[in-house]
């Protein structure tokens, strides 16, 4: 074995080393001192939910600001205030600072097994006597990967918000309708929510939100303030507008709310169509790979008997 690849194998086992010291040194303690969050998460929420335990422990030890020059501290602060923001969005600012910290263990986590899983493909290529340049792209994708891969579970957040608008935009204009209806048949616009909510047994964002919004008018909430945050809250710019009507309508009461309101299911209707459109417009490129596979398919199966018989002449 040459020196050099003494030398990488010596590194790539030191970063193998420390990662398993790591992981040891936080599970025992992190197990019985996190134990309720475990409990509490599901796949949905935390793909290394039975995991998180490490990254909370390494979360709560390290404070990475202390090591970063003031400016680029400056800018980190920035950039975890919007994710943060994202976080409020899709949990609620109620458990914003819960799914916060699981959020930044689940990145400790990402981290830590990015630099062992390429250390330890280092190691092995270097003992077998494998390509050394393979085995120096694995280290730097070690140190790069375990800086770099957090950011791209904040990644995750913005498809999780999309998927969440878009669920939002599909269900909203059926909630209108039905909203309308009732209003028509004599019922004021807070006992209609109120019917529509209770009878429903979805567990769908939009019903989440608006059942949050009848809880706070329950708890003394003023109407005008719950239905505004609500809105707030859903970030879609047709349910501001179907918001701003009822507001309007509770602060200066008159007849007009119905045709107001239908003007705005109106409104939801097209953008459920563009919702609908958008989803019909992925599903179809995710139909391109397959059907390009298939297509080689077809042309191996027509073409490779005609090359096989003129190979054979």
């Amino acid at each position: 074995m040459s020196i050099l690849r003494m030398i990488i194998a010596g590194i790539s086992g030191i970063f193998v080393i420390i990662a398993l010291i790591i992981l040891l040194a936080n599970h025992k303690k992190g197990k019985e001192a996190y134990s309720e969050y475990r409990e509490f998460l599901n796949k949905d929420d935390c793909t290394l939910k039975d995991y998180i335990h490490i990254g909370l422990m390494l979360n709560s030890k390290i404070d990475l600001y202390k090591y970063m020059p003031e400016m680029l501290a400056g800018e980190i602060r920035k950039y975890n205030t919007s994710v943060k923001n994202k976080i409020i969005e899709l949990y609620g600012i109620k458990y914003s600072d819960f799914y916060s910290e699981v959020h930044n263990a689940e990145k400790w986590l990402y981290s830590l097994l990015c630099f062992m899983l390429c250390s330890v493909f280092s190691l092995a290529i270097a003992l077998n006597n494998g390509d050394i340049s393979t085995c120096l792209i694995l280290l730097g994708a070690a140190v790069i990967g375990a800086v770099g891969l957090p950011f791209l579970s904040d990644h995750e957040l913005n498809s999780k918000i999309e998927k969440r608008r878009m669920s939002i935009q599909l269900e909203f204009p059926d909630f209108v309708n039905t909203l309308i209806l009732l209003v028509n048949a004599g019922m004021t616009i807070p006992k209609a929510w109120e019917k529509i909510t209770s009878e429903s047994k979805k567990n769908t964002p939009l019903y989440n939100e608006l059942n949050f919004c009848l809880a706070e008018i329950n708890a003394g909430k003023s109407e005008a303030v719950a239905y505004e945050e609500f809105g707030r809250r859903c970030k879609v710019k047709e349910i501001v507008k179907f918001v701003s009507v009822i507001i309007l309508n509770l602060r200066k009461g008159g007849s007009e709310v119905v045709p107001a309101l239908k003007a705005q299911a109106n409104e939801c209707w097209e953008m459920r169509k563009a919702t609908a459109k958008r989803l019909g417009e992925k599903a179809s490129s995710k139909l391109m790979l397959p059907m390009g596979i298939m297509l080689v398919g077809i042309m191996l199966i027509t073409v490779l008997p005609a090359i096989l018989s003129l190979m054979s002449m």
